[in-house]
């Protein structure tokens, strides 16, 4: 960890002090008046059902800075300084209590990652505002082509925190990241959560929760990066289980033209406890 991280700490923890729950000190805005401004929506004090709220770039860079050399961030081809603002110290600024808030990152091509009470706390991540003391507009290209802005959410170190059977806790580190939408976050996975299966469906769950919902659209929740949402998914398990699991595994090798990225790390057993959940879903729905 760089040096600076430390003092960044320190000054991360006096902001959210700082910051009482359900009392905003973050300013806001009705309208996006620049492709930079970031938008807030879901459950934020004072803001109505289905409405959103923008907040600048400017407004952002007022909150503390976290600063950190990254070493292991896949989006990155090396060593770099990121800055910018915790999640957390974000929601205390936008007078939320982070004791029971899921966040949503939602990107510009329907990507979306989640980020957990229990994954804030473990892996700690931050907003980018900055890359190696650039802003946005100065932002290169990713190694493979990728259009960083308007924002990244990196972590400082990721080390995975968890298994399940053969997938482990994946980092999620987002790239164009247009918004944020808040949840309420037990009774949000609740509904997710299996209603039979046993212990492979609940394994399944864990799983399907951090990997799968990155891209496909579980009701109110979910990336949109997939034509096939949780229902969809629920079928193709229970009307062929086999079909499913190789799909899951190798994609190109059910469908050439298919964009989901490969799990060659998972065995029978996981996929056993994907399709147990996904099945489930096909029963009685997420």
């Amino acid at each position: 960890m760089h040096w600076r991280s430390i003092l960044a700490g320190a000054a991360l923890a006096g902001g959210i002090a700082a910051a009482a729950a359900g009392t905003q000190q973050l300013p806001t805005m009705g309208q996006r008046s620049s492709p930079q401004d970031l938008e807030i929506s879901g459950e934020v004090p004072g803001l109505a059902a289905g409405a959103s709220r923008f907040v600048s770039y400017a407004a952002l860079g007022q909150l503390p800075q976290v600063n950190f050399t990254v070493r292991n961030d896949e989006n990155f081809s090396g060593p770099v300084e990121l800055s910018g603002v915790s999640l957390d110290a974000l929601l205390a600024a936008l007078g939320v209590d982070g004791k029971d808030a899921l966040i949503a990152a939602i990107s510009s091509d329907g990507y979306e990652a989640h980020y957990t009470v229990a994954y804030r706390a473990e892996h700690h991540p931050f907003l980018v505002l900055k890359i190696d003391g650039r802003e946005p507009a100065q932002w290169k290209p990713g190694p493979d082509g990728e259009k960083y802005s308007p924002y990244v959410i990196s972590e400082p170190n990721f080390v995975p925190a968890f298994h399940v059977l053969a997938h482990k806790d994946m980092a999620q580190i987002p790239f164009g990241v247009t918004g944020l939408k808040l949840y309420p976050e037990k009774a949000t996975l609740a509904v997710l959560e299996p209603k039979s299966g046993g212990a492979a469906a609940m394994e399944g769950y864990r799983i399907a929760v951090q990997n799968c919902l990155r891209c496909h659209r579980a009701g109110n929740i979910g990336g949109t990066k997939s034509p096939f949402g949780w229902p969809q998914m629920g079928l193709i398990a229970q009307g062929n289980a086999a079909a499913f699991g190789k799909y899951i595994v190798r994609p190109n090798a059910v469908n050439p033209e298919a964009n989901m990225p490969p799990n060659p790390e998972y065995d029978a057993a996981t996929i056993a406890a994907l399709t147990a959940y996904f099945q489930n879903v096909a029963k009685s729905g997420p």
